[in-house]
């Protein structure tokens, strides 16, 4: 062990002043690496020149993708025109509005017999009311007045309305004529903005001779008119009466 170890001391010191020469090399070596890293140091003015450059393009290079960037929100801004466009669409939207038929609270006509139109008004539910209707107009063919008549299982066997003219005279009510048959007077149960209401429940043989009729002859009296000066008389015709109503009980039928 003691050789051994005298053996390594004396290697390790015949090893010294190599490394000792080794230690100073560097140390000797190192004004000559000072003087590499001097043209080290010197690029740094040449990149000034020339790789300066190259480094501040790309910097310059950015600026130019951020104005190519600033395009983006250009084109970002390019859907505001089709959010101009939207109110183009959306005025469709309104036009179907102009048919009011097709609105809800609305009257649309489901058929014509005659004279008389099967009209209905239209419901959320699609299960339409429907009445027998007739515009009734004066010598100038003016619309004056209105008259529907509705189906009644029972006695009466049908509902009629009239409506007239706000200026009518309540108290001298509506006459109602079948043809040369008897003047039958009516009262007017309630006014409204649309005009002054006449509701009658008929009976089968009046019902029946409104389908047997030519024409029937409505008569209003003007507010501060008299009887024998100022009698209004109104036309109804009553061509396609009995087809109209036949098919009015279908269809109420088959909306139950």
């Amino acid at each position: 062990m003691a050789r051994t170890s005298s053996a390594v001391l004396a290697a390790l010191l015949a090893a010294a002043p190599l490394a000792g020469a080794f230690a100073q090399a560097p140390a000797e070596q190192t004004p000559a690496p000072v003087t590499t890293p001097a043209p080290v140091t010197a690029p740094a003015p040449a990149p000034e020149g020339t790789t300066a450059p190259d480094q501040t393009a790309p910097a310059a290079e950015a600026p130019a993708a951020a104005d190519t960037a600033a395009p983006a929100p250009a084109a970002s801004e390019a859907p505001a025109a089709p959010g101009t466009a939207a109110p183009a669409a959306a005025q469709p939207e309104g036009t179907p509005a102009a048919p009011a038929q097709d609105q809800v609270g609305s009257y649309h006509t489901r058929s014509t017999h005659g004279d008389w139109q099967l009209r209905c008004l239209r419901t959320q539910d699609g299960k339409d009311p429907c009445e027998l209707y007739q515009l009734l107009r004066d010598d100038q063919q003016t619309p004056v007045a209105e008259i529907s008549v509705i189906p009644f299982s029972g006695e009466p066997a049908a509902i009629l309305n009239f409506v007239a003219p706000l200026e009518t005279n309540l108290e001298a009510g509506m006459g109602l004529q079948i043809d040369s048959g008897k003047n039958n007077r009516y009262p007017f149960m309630v006014c409204a903005p649309i005009g002054c209401v006449s509701r009658i429940g008929m009976t089968q043989a009046e019902l029946d001779g409104l389908k047997r009729g030519n024409k029937a002859t409505v008569s209003l009296l003007p507010f501060g008119g008299t009887m024998e000066k100022n009698l209004v008389q109104l036309n109804v015709s009553l061509s396609g009466f009995t087809a109209g109503f036949d098919e009015l009980v279908k269809v109420l039928e088959a909306t139950k």
